[in-house]
């Protein structure tokens, strides 16, 4: 590992147009950057055991994100189910050496035991019941083995133009067609309701999924 000081140009970081890595980071150097760019900045950070990947975000990338936000926000409300949107809060264990911003996270099963804090642990104690990454110009291959050590149980993955729901099972994600904690929202519905979004206003996707959830039964 890295321990000496080491220097990320900030200016240069914040107007990032592709991916980048820096390998053999010690976790200080990973926390330093973490806490100097913020939650606020366009920036993903991944850490996983030494090596760091700091993503942009795109424009098509928010718009997806606020998208599947959406959907989740009304399913909830139609089930009648307390979800907690949590965002790209950040996931951290310095035991596991995981550092991680998911594009969403979400409670579901575990909102009522889940406490609002307005600080990131080191050491996470409950996880999101589901994580979701959005890959427009890098994977998140990586996502899997991070997301099984910190206990999530579902991963909810946007790549090529579908989305694809993974269950937590034995330790290992094992590709599901519709969500446990969700049960009314599919990898297919999904799909297609987000494959709208560069040909359709905004308002009229939501309007329609809205009509597709009061049909559901």
């Amino acid at each position: 590992m890295i321990t000496a000081e080491v220097t990320f140009p900030r200016e240069k970081l914040l107007n990032l147009k592709y991916p980048v890595e820096y390998v053999e980071l010690d976790w200080d150097t990973y926390l330093d950057l973490s806490e100097d760019l913020g939650e606020s900045t366009s920036l993903h950070l991944t850490f996983y055991r030494g090596d760091l990947i700091i993503v942009p975000v795109t424009e098509l990338h928010e718009m997806l994100m606020s998208l599947l936000d959406r959907f989740v926000a009304l399913a909830g409300l139609h089930l009648r189910i307390n979800v907690i949107p949590t965002g790209r809060a950040t996931l951290r264990s310095e035991s596991k050496l995981i550092g991680v911003e998911p594009d969403l996270s979400y409670f579901v099963g575990n909102a009522d035991r889940h406490q609002v804090k307005n600080y990131v642990e080191n050491e996470i104690q409950l996880p999101p019941d589901i994580v979701v990454e959005i890959d427009l110009f890098h994977s998140s291959e990586d996502k899997f083995a991070i997301y099984s050590q910190l206990g999530i149980s579902e991963f909810w993955r946007f790549l090529d133009g579908k989305l694809t729901m993974f269950s937590l099972k034995g330790g290992r994600y094992a590709e599901v067609e519709k969500s446990d904690q969700l049960p009314i929202l599919t990898s297919a519905i999904l799909t297609d309701f987000l494959s709208r979004i560069e040909t359709d206003e905004q308002f009229i996707v939501l309007s329609d999924f809205q009509n597709w959830l009061r049909n559901s039964k």
